[in-house]
C-alpha cells in the first residue's frame, strides 16, 4: 500500500497503490509521490516516467477522511504537501505520461494534467468534484485546465463538477489518447520507451520552452531559445544525432 516505484529500460513507473480505496491519496502519500518524482529526476538512468494507479482506477483524489480539522494551520499544511507534490511532477525535466483508467478525481486529475500527456481509457471518469463538497479547485486545477481548453469550457467543467469520460477528454484535448482500458498501460509504455531512446536533455529543454511560452512575448521566447541552443550543441546526443544523419543510420542516444 502507498506508492510503488520501479525502473525498467530507462522508464520509471510510479504507481499509486491503494486499490481498496480507489487509490485515494493520503497526506503521507503526497510526500511519497513527491520523493518518487525527485528520485526519478535525479537518476540519469531514468529517461521517461509513467504515473498510474494500481488496479482498475487511477485515483479518487485526496482521501476525504483527512479533509478538515486542524483549523487554518492544518489546511495550510495540507496545501503545502499537495503543492510540493504537484511541483515535483510538473517540473521534472523528463517526459511524464499519466496512464489513466477508472476514476481520476479532484487533486488526482490535477496531478494527471501536471504530466506531459495523458493516455486514458475510453470509459475513464475524470471529475473536478470540488463544488460538491464546498471547496474551490486546488492542485493547480484552474491553471492546468485553461492550458488545455477555452476558458468557458474550463468554467463549465469546474462549475458543474460533472464527469468527463476518457473519450470526451480526448476530444477536448485533455487526453492524448482514449483507448480500451486494457490497452492503456501498453500505450503509455510504448510512448515512454520511445522517449527513453530519445535525446534526454533536448526533450527536457523543449519542455522548458513549452512551459515558459504562454507567459512570454515572442521576443522573450527567442531570447530564451538563444540561451538554450548553444548549450545543446555541446551535448553528446547532438554529436551522435548529427553524425548518424551524415552516416545515414539511426542514432543511438544515451541522454548525455
Amino acid at each position: 500500500m502507498g506508492i510503488e516505484y520501479s525502473v525498467s529500460e530507462g522508464v520509471a513507473t510510479i504507481t499509486i497503490n491503494r486499490p481498496e480505496r480507489k487509490n485515494a491519496i493520503l497526506l503521507a502519500m503526497r510526500t511519497d509521490i513527491q520523493h518518487a518524482f525527485e528520485k526519478a529526476q535525479d537518476d540519469d538512468e531514468v529517461r521517461a516516467i509513467i504515473l498510474t494507479g494500481a488496479g482498475s482506477d487511477f485515483s479518487a483524489g485526496a482521501d476525504i477522511s483527512e479533509m478538515g480539522g486542524g483549523g487554518t494551520r492544518g489546511a495550510l499544511m495540507r496545501m503545502r504537501h499537495m503543492h510540493r507534490m504537484s511541483r515535483a511532477v510538473a517540473m521534472t525535466n523528463k517526459p511524464v505520461i499519466a496512464a489513466v483508467r477508472g476514476v481520476c478525481i479532484g487533486m488526482s486529475w490535477s496531478l494527471a494534467l501536471s504530466c506531459d500527456m495523458i493516455v486514458a481509457a475510453e470509459d475513464a471518469r475524470f471529475q473536478f468534484a470540488f463544488r460538491h463538497i464546498g471547496l474551490a479547485p486546488d492542485g493547480g486545477a484552474a491553471f492546468l485546465l485553461t492550458r488545455h481548453v477555452p476558458l468557458q469550457r474550463a468554467k463549465e467543467i469546474l462549475y458543474s463538477g460533472r464527469f468527463v469520460s476518457g473519450a470526451e477528454a480526448q476530444q477536448l484535448g485533455l487526453a492524448l489518447y482514449a483507448l480500451p482500458a486494457d490497452d492503456v498501460f501498453a500505450k503509455a509504455q510504448e510512448l515512454a520507451q520511445g522517449f527513453a531512446q530519445s535525446p534526454t536533455i533536448a526533450l527536457g529543454m523543449a519542455k522548458r520552452l513549452l512551459d515558459a511560452a504562454p507567459a512570454q512575448t515572442f521576443e522573450q521566447a527567442l531570447d530564451f531559445e538563444a540561451n538554450i541552443q548553444p548549450l545543446m550543441v555541446t551535448t553528446d546526443d547532438f554529436k551522435e544525432g548529427t553524425t548518424a544523419f551524415k552516416e545515414k543510420r539511426k542514432p543511438t542516444y544515451r541522454g548525455g
